[in-house]
């Protein structure tokens, strides 16, 4: 299943630092069968495997 999602992220480097607003973001190849509660941890570990200078991920919104 494909999502939009929403996010502010910081960099590896300074993770305490958030300087990035991600308005809009489609996920690809998300499992139907993850639960719900589960769906939010699933995808900020998708974003961060696909994109190492990623830090953190904070006020995560799937749209």
């Amino acid at each position: 299943m494909d999502y939009r999602v929403s996010y502010e992220h910081s960099l590896a480097t300074a993770p305490r630092d958030f300087i990035a607003r991600i308005a809009s973001q489609r996920v690809d190849d998300v499992p139907a069968n993850i639960p719900r509660a589960l769906l939010p941890e699933f995808i900020v570990g998708l974003i961060l495997k696909r994109s190492p200078q990623i830090g953190r991920i904070r006020d995560l919104r799937i749209l």
